[in-house]
């Protein structure tokens, strides 16, 4: 696999390690390619009825946002206080996504699609507390996702992810301690990602060219990138905090966990395997805390290191009664390491409530080639087997080449709120802006991303077990400043319904997204996508 790729591809996902939460995030490919697709939801994952409301995240009074050790930096030291009653949740979600452009023709303007995805998801949460001293569950999630994207001028790349984690967790009041204000809490971690390649011709009708459609399969571009990868995500994880009530708590989780990379591109007369070993040792350290009866307050960071060494191997058989060429060695040297910083503040005053947000983040990942004496690197075999007879014919992907890729981010915002009169339901509005910069050794500074969006969310109690919302949200986006023609204006419409019927123990919660997408130029392709996101909750207290 080119490391130039590689690289950028890591960087697309630093902001998903900005806003994490249900369960750590060590995925490797699954939440990057989520990311590159909009497809997540930042702080509200948990939190359907918000995203009915606009999408909004800071203000709305919502238990899932609320500024908690768990619901706010998703530390499970914060588990025993987040509710009071065993509990149980569904998180089900759908997201879609669609771009196209427009491609003259010798019968006038066509169609031509340039991506597109679909993913379905299932969160859940199961929580046992357990007189208020301890409790236990396990949180995770099942995704899959399918992306398809235009790779060559008639050919698309198709890929599939799936993952599956977990995540058995413990907590409770340290023993043997007399003071009851020491908290303590061990969790495991297993993930297992699936990723596969396939490459398939365009289908073209009288409409358009379109790549999410039975299209023939065809040979991938070459033998050596692999086209099916799979990561085998272990480890767990202590913490320690302290509560002082409602002042503050502070609490400090250490997790260690190992990817185990294996990269695949084989058929019956060849055979090509990367493997890799990438460790993570992750520290996080949280602060909440209250000043008065209507300050609410968090900061939570995170410090990420990891080191590994990935290696090749390769074999294709040259003919009958031929020697086939192969070989096998270190293919690079992969060192990364990153921090996050969330802050939030919450003020309320009778119907009102303001809140506010800062999230900043900063990756580094460098690659490194073996020497050029390694006689068993990938290099040398890349450079020698045109001597081979018959191996010049081979397609080689890049060489693998020293590079340091950095991402800084940033996002800010704030917003208003307010309670009908009579406990109606509540209005409210958000603000929020952000930027990211990558800079590469290889290409220089770029791209510089900004943008900013406006969003309000109206919710209204109909009767006493239903609740509907409606939202709508305003962006615009510069996918790179340094370059001319690639800003975008969105439109995204929301709604969503909650259920909490009299009595029962049970509640539904549903927020529905749809967004339209257009360039904010004159381009002459007219570049224009659309996305769809569903999101509910179902939710048990026993």
């Amino acid at each position: 696999m080119s490391p130039r790729r590689r690289v950028l591809l890591s960087a697309i996902s630093s902001i998903l390690l900005l806003t994490a939460l249900a369960v750590p995030v060590y995925a490797q490919f699954y939440d990057a390619a989520r990311s590159s697709l909009g497809f997540s939801q930042d702080a509200i994952e948990r939190s359907p009825r918000l995203l009915g409301m606009g999408g909004m995240t800071f203000v709305g009074d919502d238990p899932h946002t609320a500024i908690t050790l768990w619901d706010f930096a998703a530390s499970p030291l914060g588990i025993l206080e987040a509710d009071s009653a065993n509990t149980a949740e569904l998180y089900p979600a759908t997201s879609s996504f669609s771009q196209v452009h427009d491609l003259p023709s010798g019968a006038g303007t066509i169609e031509r699609q340039d991506r597109a995805a679909r993913e379905t998801r299932l969160g859940y949460e199961i929580w046992r507390r357990t007189g208020g001293s301890s409790a236990y569950g396990i949180a995770g999630d099942l995704g899959s996702l399918r992306m398809d994207q235009i790779f060559s001028e008639s050919v698309e790349r198709r890929s599939t992810f799936i993952q599956p984690t977990i995540m058995p967790v413990l907590m409770g009041h340290v023993p043997y301690v007399k003071s009851s204000r020491w908290l303590y809490s061990a969790r495991l971690f297993y993930s297992g990602e699936t990723k596969k390649n396939q490459y398939r011709n365009l289908m073209e009708n009288s409409q358009g060219q379109y790549i999410d459609q039975a299209g023939q399969n065809v040979a991938p571009p070459e033998f050596f990138t692999p086209t099916e990868s799979k990561v085998r995500s272990t480890g767990g994880g202590l913490g320690l905090a302290y509560d002082r009530g409602r002042a503050f708590k502070a609490a400090v989780c250490m997790d260690v966990v190992q990817n185990t990379i294996q990269g695949r591109n084989e058929s019956a007369r060849r055979f090509a395997q990367n493997d890799e070993k990438r460790p993570y040792q992750t520290a996080q350290v949280t602060l909440v805390g209250r000043v008065g009866r209507s300050l609410e307050w968090g900061v939570d960071g995170r410090d990420w290191r990891s080191k590994s060494d990935e290696r090749w191997s390769f074999s294709i058989s040259a003919g009958v009664g031929a020697e086939p060429l192969a070989g096998k060695g270190e293919l690079l040297l992969r060192e990364e390491r990153g921090q996050a910083l969330r802050t939030r503040l919450r003020w309320t005053r009778g119907p009102f409530e303001l809140g506010a947000g800062l999230a900043t983040g900063y990756r580094s990942i460098t690659i490194t080639p073996p020497s050029i004496g390694d006689l068993t690197s990938f290099n040398h075999f890349r450079n020698t087997s045109s001597y081979r007879l018959n191996a010049d014919s081979l397609a080689f992907p890049d060489s693998v080449v020293y590079n340091q890729a950095e991402e800084r981010t940033w996002e800010a915002g704030g917003g208003l709120a307010m309670r009908l009169p009579g406990a109606r339901g509540t209005w409210g509005v958000e603000y929020h802006r952000l930027q990211g910069l990558t800079e590469q050794t290889l290409s220089g500074e770029g791209p510089l991303r900004k943008g900013w969006d406006v969003r309000t969310g109206l919710e209204y109690r109909c009767n006493q077990a239903m609740t509907g919302r409606v939202g709508y949200m305003y962006r615009w986006e510069d996918e790179n400043e340094y370059v001319r023609q690639d800003e975008y204006l969105s439109n995204i419409v929301t709604l969503g319904l909650g259920l909490r019927p009299a009595g029962a123990n049970w509640t539904f919660e549903a927020g529905y997204a749809v967004e339209w997408r257009r360039a904010d130029y004159g381009a002459p392709a007219d570049p224009r996508s659309s996305r769809q996101q569903l999101a509910s909750m179902v939710r048990w207290a026993f």
